[in-house]
């Protein structure tokens, strides 16, 4: 193997590390506040605990970021960067310079559109282009070909032919893939809606006004902390099944007795939370209160 060969292969494997949506993000975060435990980087970043937990450990073990237990009762642990890492700043700084000067900074969330109806992907695509980057997918193979860590959010229709929405929505979180999914379907919502892992359901082909607000409403949950969005998830929910069907169907139905149960039990939490409780939280239980 030639010297050329080994730089270029070391520079792959570098820009690999690296292009990973939040690697570099956590790293500047360290050399821009030192030492963090895990709760402040969480915060700061509006990261979730499961991509946050699998980036640390990612960066600690290609020796970038260093696991340092401070206490084992209770169990403190702190992260900081190790030489490699703090040697980044300078390679980080170099890309940003670069990108601002030959790429220009689109710094818009990302919302792939997966549905088999090209006209319906035109139509949501034009309503949402103005203030997101738009990804475009007909089926539900060519979405998950899509799908990167740069997508924020997934319109998914949930009827398709071949791989349906719903399996698209399985493999998403089954991979990890920290991307909102807003299901778009023309089917009436039953109960099996309450096995499903969306953040929002709009039955098709909705307003304008309604799919920018419920995109604005499910990446601004990236901040919240896991109850909330988890209230929120299974507040949708909720909401779906009581525009569908009358309040005494709902109440025989052992499934949705077991989603209100867990519902009060985030809500008595969130309640508790002393301030930490989102707006939109709090009005949700103002809501269920009253």
């Amino acid at each position: 193997m030639t010297t050329e060969d080994t730089d270029a292969e070391t520079v792959v494997e570098a820009v690999d590390l690296i292009s990973k949506k939040w690697h570099p993000v956590i790293i500047q975060a360290l050399l821009r506040e030192g030492p963090q435990r895990f709760n402040e980087l969480k915060g700061s970043l509006g990261i979730s605990a499961k991509v946050l937990t699998d980036s640390l450990d990612d960066l600690v073990s290609n020796d970038l970021v260093d696991r340092h237990v401070l206490s084992e009762s209770p169990k403190r642990v702190e992260y900081d960067l190790t030489r490699h890492g703090r040697d980044m700043q300078s390679v980080i700084a170099a890309l940003a310079d670069w990108g601002e000067r030959h790429l220009g900074e689109d710094t818009r969330p990302v919302v792939l559109i997966v549905d088999n109806d090209p006209r319906l992907v035109k139509m949501h695509a034009s309503w949402l282009e103005e203030d997101y980057r738009i990804k475009r997918a007909y089926d539900g193979e060519e979405a998950l070909r899509q799908l990167d860590d740069e997508v924020d959010v997934v319109l998914l229709d949930r009827r398709m032919p071949g791989l349906q929405g719903e399996e698209v929505l399985r493999k998403v979180r089954g991979l990890g893939i920290d991307a909102r999914v807003v299901v778009l379907s023309a089917v009436e919502p039953d109960f099996d809606v309450l096995e499903m892992g969306f953040d929002a359901y709009v039955v098709k082909p909705g307003t304008k006004t309604e799919l920018q607000e419920v995109v604005e409403d499910v990446l601004a949950r990236n901040a919240y902390d896991d109850a909330t969005q988890e209230y929120l998830s299974l507040s949708a929910k909720q909401a779906v099944l009581r525009a569908e069907k009358p309040e005494e169907t709902l109440r025989r139905d052992e499934r949705y007795r077991q989603l209100e149960t867990r519902l009060n039990e985030l809500a008595t939490e969130l309640d508790a939370s002393d301030g930490e409780t989102t707006d939109t939280a709090r009005t949700m239980l103002t809501e269920r209160e009253g």
